[in-house]
């Protein structure tokens, strides 16, 4: 994996990229967790991600406000992302601490139950997957399409070049249009439906249910090719 790009990509910063734009209401984003709030959230790879036969990629909207419970998880993450940024040496080894800080704090999202159930079905581990969302930094409801269309310029394409994906799974019911629409690159990449998350809060819905399966099949349809 190119690690010097993925450090690239820890350089954005917030305001840098969305404050004075058109459409964009600066107060959607989320502050709980202060000035670290201005770093971005670069994704998560797992160890095994390169050598996994059909790479997906787990890709959602963006990140929630930091609970109460979470806070302290979610600082030592961005210190690790912190010392990514710094290293010039030995950058897969930093990459993968930062990497392993989320691998700890992930049981802890409700988002988690609907990639779970997708790897159950397809046998996949999490260091077999990449998780990220379309726009980098916690947001307080969910990003407007303006917030959207500036991310992909500034995160979303070039960590999709970086990776490479086979399939891209949305965690968002119609979010696959978002994706489709903004989504630039010379590389087949299959982008299924998006997951339905009705009911994530207690349980996983019929729709959801169905959305997943729909998704696995896709999976299973490019194990084939």
């Amino acid at each position: 994996m190119d690690y010097d790009s993925l450090q690239k990509l820890s350089y954005l910063k917030r305001d840098t990229i969305y404050k004075n734009k058109p459409g964009i209401r600066t107060d959607k984003f989320s502050n709980r967790l202060g000035s670290i709030e201005q770093d971005p959230f670069i994704g998560f790879v797992g160890k095994d991600f390169e050598q996994t036969q059909i790479k997906v990629l787990f890709l959602g909207k963006s990140n929630a406000e930091s609970k109460g419970g979470h806070q302290a998880i979610d600082r030592q993450i961005n210190q690790a992302l912190i010392t990514f940024k710094k290293s010039k040496k030995n950058k897969d080894f930093f990459y993968r601490q930062y990497a392993n800080k989320y691998l700890e704090a992930m049981p802890r999202w409700n988002i988690s139950r609907f990639v779970n159930e997708f790897r159950n079905l397809t046998k996949l581990s999490l260091n077999q997957i990449a998780y990220a969302n379309i726009v980098p930094f916690r947001c307080i409801d969910a990003p407007n399409n303006a917030a959207y269309k500036i991310a992909f310029s500034d995160f979303t394409n070039q960590f999709i070049e970086i990776i490479k994906p086979d399939l891209i799974v949305p965690l968002g019911a119609n979010l696959d249009e978002t994706i489709t629409k903004n989504l630039i690159t010379n590389r087949e990449i299959y982008v299924t439906k998006g997951i339905n998350r009705k009911g994530r809060d207690r349980r996983i819905a019929e729709v959801g249910w169905q959305s997943i399966f729909n998704a696995v099949e896709d999976y299973e349809k490019k194990q084939r090719v």
